[in-house]
């Protein structure tokens, strides 16, 4: 018997929070299966695609979505390039008719069998926040736009993640939930970045509800940042390029000196972030971190954290040179510069890059237990080589 009604699940949507957050809401759901047929991981990406092939059965869900459930369920499955078809799925009562999402792409090429607890542990609640945005575009934009900002969308659930582990609150605030009311939120602006105004309320440290307030953020995902260091010859590398902020607010000098630094990717941590850009801008390995502490550069006005690193690292002079992603339009030029000609550009000004300047600062106050550890391994391996020659 056909039911035009039921949808059967296979991939990303058996993960319940997902659904809901997708749905609206609760959705009633069976255990369902689609015999002959195999979900897979796709080739280079963390979701699945359906395939055809005999004697195997992908398991599922089905769900008898409500017809707004529906429509919402069709609005983020076309933001990923799904359509749908209709097959017969079984269950433990028998056997129906059920639409399923099915990839438009037939370049897509399938890899390992899709491991559905595997996806929820590492992918699940990062894209259950992504989806929270990507539907609440439901009704003003098209699945196609939403497409389009799949990957900001991600790089900023990102964000939300890591934001879920604050610092400490021992002299600022605590805030419950009831401290902030959001009255209204809308998107005023969104490509890889995007502007967000809020009507509002927040409790007074009086105790009181402020009146209700209008604010915009500039919202964009994190960024983490390293300085190498070499303790053995004391200097540190840094990278120079042109930033459009700075020629925006009409600074005539649009180069900008700074620590290497690159988004935080989905799925990624800020030590993975630095160890990459480290690679990609400059060329260079890094032997070990040393994690300072995270900031937010302009927290009245925007979202971004930045995570900072030191990085301990050979710097012999062919470290300096031209590098960057050619894929990305990067043009950057590496300086390997000794620590007090840091210091001098720093009291100058010509250093005006914040995360820089801390991270600077900070390896200023490290610098002298950077030294006395470098002493003490060539200490170790002088003596090691003494016993060695006796």
């Amino acid at each position: 018997m056909s039911d035009q009604s039921a949808l059967f699940l296979y991939g990303t949507l058996r993960h319940l929070p997902l659904l809901q957050a997708v749905a609206g809401g609760d959705v009633a759901a069976e255990a369902a299966w689609l015999v002959d047929h195999v979900a897979y991981r796709v080739v280079g990406a963390d979701y699945p695609m359906i395939v055809p092939k005999q004697g195997w059965v992908a398991e599922g869900l089905l769900i008898r979505p409500t017809a707004d459930q529906k429509a919402r369920l069709d609005f983020y499955e076309g933001g990923h390039g799904y359509g749908v078809r209709q097959l017969q799925v079984n269950t433990e009562d028998g056997s129906c008719g059920a639409e399923v999402y099915w990839h438009g792409d037939e370049m897509l090429e399938p890899a390992e069998p899709w491991d559905l607890h595997r996806w929820s542990v590492l992918n699940g609640p990062r894209q259950t926040i992504a989806a929270r945005e990507a539907i609440a575009m439901f009704g003003r934009q098209s699945p196609r736009r939403v497409q389009e900002r799949l990957p900001s969308l991600l790089t900023r659930a990102q964000a939300a993640q890591n934001a879920a582990s604050p610092a400490p609150t021992t002299l600022r605030r605590f805030a419950e939930p009831s401290d902030v009311e959001v009255r209204t939120r809308t998107v005023a602006y969104a490509d890889f970045f995007s502007v967000e105004e809020y009507r509002l309320r927040h409790r007074k440290f009086d105790g009181q509800m402020s009146p209700e307030l209008h604010r915009s953020v500039f919202v964009s995902g994190d960024a983490a940042t390293v300085l190498p260091y070499d303790p053995v010859r004391d200097r540190v590398l840094l990278v120079e390029q042109f930033r459009m902020g700075i020629y925006g607010r009409g600074d005539p000098q649009p180069w900008s000196l700074e620590a290497i630094a690159g988004r935080v990717d989905p799925g990624e941590t800020p030590r993975e972030t630095v160890l990459r850009e480290a690679r990609e801008e400059a060329g260079l390995e890094l032997a070990r971190l040393i994690e300072l502490p995270g900031a937010y550069p302009s927290p009245a006005a925007k979202t971004e954290f930045v995570f900072s690193f030191i990085g301990i690292a050979d710097l012999p002079d062919s470290a300096a040179g031209t590098g960057g992603m050619a894929s990305e339009d990067e043009d950057i030029r590496a300086h390997v510069i000794s620590f007090e000609e840091l210091m001098h550009l720093l009291d100058t000004g010509e250093v005006a890059n914040g995360p820089l300047a801390l991270s600077a600062l900070y390896l200023a106050r490290k610098r002298p237990d950077l030294q006395a550890e470098r002493q003490v391994v060539f200490t170790r391996k002088r003596n090691e080589g003494q016993k060695g020659a006796g």
